[in-house]
């Protein structure tokens, strides 16, 4: 196996599924040490889990669908989150949240595709099409978004700098520098500003968590595998990745967890 699957693999397993691990502290948080309700829900959690594995293994391509949407969605809206007061919110979300995916499949297409008759063993191409299509819209949304004010052009600035260096490494290195160095960074800085102080029981249950997480991969790879591990460890990190994906956007960005969090932890002013 080429060192330069591996290391981008095992940077999204050990610097990017860690963030999704912080859900455990959400889930006790709200559960206040209540074991039945903290147990409920990771068992839903897990379920949910679950089922989009279900869903990639009957129909690998409407997985992929399904993944590659439910992250545009929530890259957007983590990266739009600081800004989430201005308007016209929906168009930046689009803007910052197909960013990497778009870049990386038109720049990198042919490795794409390759990555993508690995994670669904059919032709994905048409993806791959739809993205081409959608290029052109997205850079006019980016240039629109320079003369949106401070917060507009410097989110234009990001995302130029960002489409370069998507542009010039390869797909799994790219993915890896954007999911963990962008992405799971904002997530764990929001996460301790609204729980700060962090206890010291919740940076081991993240990683209790996360290593729960990487053993379900790796077993995953281990599963899948037939002639080439190599293209085993890609389905699983990605197809586990995607069906941690699911449950964590729920709780994110559906039921606003941290949002929720926030406003239970402000002090209540007296009247």
């Amino acid at each position: 196996m080429s060192w330069q699957t591996t290391v981008p693999l095992l940077l999204i397993l050990l610097a990017g599924v860690p963030h999704g691990a912080t859900d455990g502290v959400i889930a006790q948080y709200f559960a206040a040490k209540r074991l039945l309700s903290f147990t409920l829900f990771i068992i839903l959690y897990s379920a949910i889990a679950a089922l989009a594995c279900i869903i990639w293994y009957l129909a690998p391509f409407a997985g992929l669908v399904i993944f590659v949407a439910f992250s545009i969605s929530h890259f957007g809206m983590m990266d739009t989150s600081e800004s989430a007061h201005l308007p016209y919110r929906a168009i930046r979300i689009f803007a910052h949240g197909v960013m990497p995916i778009l870049v990386i499949a038109t720049a990198h297409s042919k490795e794409t595709a390759e990555i993508f008759l690995i994670l669904t063993q059919d032709d994905a191409s048409e993806l791959i099409y739809l993205l081409k299509i959608a290029t052109p819209i997205w850079a006019l949304i980016v240039s629109w978004l320079f003369f949106q004010g401070v917060l507009g052009r410097r989110a234009a600035l990001e995302i130029g700098i960002l489409t370069i260096i998507l542009t010039l490494l390869p797909p799994l290195w790219g993915f890896a520098l954007y999911f963990c160095g962008i992405h799971s960074l904002r997530h764990f800085r929001k996460v301790i500003r609204v729980f700060q102080p962090l206890k010291k029981q919740f940076y081991w249950m993240i990683f209790a968590i996360s290593i729960f997480s990487i053993t379900f991969v790796l077993t995953m790879a281990y599963w899948l595998t037939a002639a080439n591990f190599h293209n085993s460890l890609i389905r699983a990190t990605f197809i586990g990745l995607a069906a941690l994906t699911i449950p964590h956007i729920l709780l994110i960005d559906c039921f606003k967890a941290l949002d929720r969090v926030t406003k239970h932890r402000e002090p209540t002013s007296l009247h």
